[in-house]
């Protein structure tokens, strides 16, 4: 199946409320700027549930001030080992436990964490690129007050599109455990509970 653009998402954002698609997204339509937004916010929004396309071990090193800045491209981070409480602050690395007298951000050597990335549109498999076309479909008809049958639609792609891609996660996980018995690969996924209401547009 081939991959999607993002002019394909915005074209089909703006068939929802009855627009003609566009040619490009550089051209100038008054719905563009925000339709752009809109999929932005829900390709963050999806990818940050944890999917094996895009949760990486990585050994975080510090500065010379012992700082541990993260990717700019990060949405989560999660030591390998629970015992170390580290969080995410900002774009640094940060240890909420310590007490008070000691610097937080400070680190003395490196740290091995999961990464969740936030990948390019273009980069993603396509049954990511399905769910987050669908979400952001569904945000934008409930920003314009869409017809209610198209949201009703949509609504029904996205949980078809959803369990497609729970299925691909689950089948690369368990290959990867498979080829990798000795590793640390993470098999879950942290989707929750999906929750559609039209009136009030908070179906997650």
């Amino acid at each position: 199946m081939p991959a999607m653009t993002q002019l394909d998402v915005i074209n089909d954002m703006l068939a929802t409320l009855g627009e003609l698609p566009i040619n490009s997204i550089a051209e100038e339509h008054p719905m563009v700027p925000a339709a752009l937004r809109t999929l932005s916010t829900s390709s963050a929004r999806e990818q940050a549930k944890s999917w094996w396309f895009n949760k990486e071990l990585t050994d975080l090193v510090p500065d010379t001030q012992g700082n541990i800045y993260l990717p700019n491209d990060t949405l989560r981070v999660d030591p390998q080992w629970s015992s170390l409480n580290y969080v995410q602050r900002g774009r640094r690395l940060y240890k909420p436990f310590e007490t008070s007298n000691v610097d937080k951000y400070k680190f003395s050597e490196p740290v091995r964490c999961w990464l969740v990335r936030e990948l390019p549109f273009e980069d993603l498999p396509f049954p990511a690129q399905d769910v987050i076309s669908y979400s952001a479909q569904l945000d934008f008809m409930g920003d314009y007050d869409a017809d209610r049958a198209k949201f009703e639609q949509a609504t029904q792609g996205y949980r078809l599109a959803l369990m497609t891609l729970t299925a691909e996660h689950t089948r690369n996980v368990g290959v990867n455990i498979l080829q990798n018995r000795g590793g640390v690969l993470g098999g879950r996924t942290e989707i929750g509970v999906t929750r559609l209401t039209y009136a009030t547009n908070t179906y997650r």
